[in-house]
């Protein structure tokens, strides 16, 4: 019954969020620009791709799971696996719950709510991002990582530093302007990929020589 808790959580939330569709105005604000200003107004049932986001990445990573080549090494270390896909799909819940915030109550800067989110996010996933299995579709997915185990156990115990950090900073730049603080969070995130990326390069060299 534990194991199916999230999955009834899951499915409430869902079916909790597509009623509340009828609810709202036949035309919602869909869009903002970088000073949170309202660019796009559309229907209401547009929402319906971002509602149901959170169903999708949920069972997409248990699909995903299945079928992934390395599932042997996915199976060493499922409870780590488990709990970030439930982590990313609770994740996406917060946002749709954003979403209608903004909808309902319009707000001038969100901007520090969105870097607390990401920023959030990506230190929890940097804290277990030593421990993720060796697999094709999450965590640090280069050539060299997936060619080499020990290259992904390094790579992945440097980025989980790395995304701690950079968590860390997205946040502190949401306490700054929408322009700076969106910045922030694009900058961040690019260092961290291409840093990432670079070291699992290196690592592999050093490895295979």
């Amino acid at each position: 019954m534990k194991k199916k808790v999230f999955d009834i959580f899951i499915w409430t939330v869902t079916v909790f969020f597509v009623l509340g569709i009828f609810f709202l105005p036949n035309e919602v604000p869909l869009h903002w620009n970088i000073n949170w200003e309202i660019d796009r107004y559309g229907s209401r049932y547009e929402l319906l791709i971002i509602v149901l986001m959170p169903i999708i990445i949920y069972y997409g990573m248990l699909l995903t799971k299945k079928i992934d080549p390395k599932l042997k090494s996915i199976k060493k270390r499922e409870k780590t696996y488990e709990l970030i896909r439930k982590l990313i799909s609770f994740f996406c819940v917060l946002l749709v719950i954003f979403f209608y915030f903004l909808i309902i109550y319009p707000i001038h800067n969100a901007t520090f709510i969105i870097c607390l989110l990401l920023g959030g996010l990506l230190i929890f996933i940097g804290n277990y991002m030593p421990k993720f299995p060796q697999n094709y579709f999450l965590g640090i997915r280069t050539p060299w990582t997936l060619a080499n185990e020990t290259v992904w156990i390094q790579t992945h115990r440097i980025g989980g530093y790395l995304y701690m950090l950079g968590g860390i900073v997205i946040i502190l730049g949401g306490l700054f302007s929408p322009v700076v603080g969106s910045r922030v969070l694009i900058v961040s995130i690019l260092i961290v990929i291409l840093l990432t990326t670079f070291y699992s390069y290196i690592e592999y060299k050093r490895l295979t020589k």
